[in-house]
This record gives C-alpha cells, structure tokens and sequence, in this order.
C-alpha cells in the first residue's frame, strides 16, 4: 500500500514541478552573435533558465540538451510589450548582451565593458 500511495504522490509531484520550472526559463532567439560571460553565442534559440529567488541569480543558455553559457544577473520586474535582447557593443565592436526582455521580467546580465583605451 505504501508504494501505491507514493507513486499517487509523484504523479501529483511531477507535473507540480513541471510548472515551477516553467517560471525560472523562458525560450529566446538571439538575431546576433553575442557575448554573455566572456562566451560567445552564435544566432539562434536558446532555453534560458535561471536558479535562484532573486534578485541575484545564476542564469543558463541550454540549446538542445547543451549548456551553452552561465552567467550572474539580477532580475527586475518589468513590463514589456513583447520578449526583446538589449546588448551594448564593447571597444571591439563585439556586442556583449545587456539583458533579456520577457513580458513581465527583464533579466539584466552581470557584464563589465571596459571603456575605450583600458
């Protein structure tokens, strides 16, 4: 009987940890290449997710089954009309990603940009 009542628990677990995930991770396209972290991110869709309650967190870019890169960030409410990517281009010209926009948060990277001539 035991057995039975926690397998009726992880059914009722699964799907309970299903959704929470689903609040710390979010789906975005990068037009451009990007750095985040000192590695580059070639264009394309990544799964975003983050750990931690905030605002402090460590953020993942996974594509398919592969993390990509791992970056700190800070989460600030906010309101957005739709999912963007802010970047800020670096002495070198190479464009070092700022933050990410979704609908009601924006997840603001940890990055330092040297200024010109350091």
């Amino acid at each position: 009987m035991k057995s039975k009542s926690l397998s009726i628990f992880a059914m009722l677990l699964i799907p309970a940890l299903a959704f929470a995930a689903d609040k710390k991770s979010a789906t975005v396209q990068i037009d451009q290449t990007v750095k985040v972290a000192g590695t580059q991110l070639a264009p394309g869709e990544y799964r975003v997710t983050w750990e931690g309650n905030g605002p402090d967190v460590t953020v993942s870019f996974v594509e398919g089954r592969k993390t990509i890169a791992t970056a700190p960030a800070k989460l600030v409410n906010a309101s957005s009309q739709y999912p963007a990517i802010e970047t800020v281009a670096a002495p070198d010209n190479t464009q070092i990603l700022k933050a990410v926009d979704l609908n009601n948060l924006t997840i603001q990277f940890q990055n330092t940009v040297p200024a010109a001539g350091n």
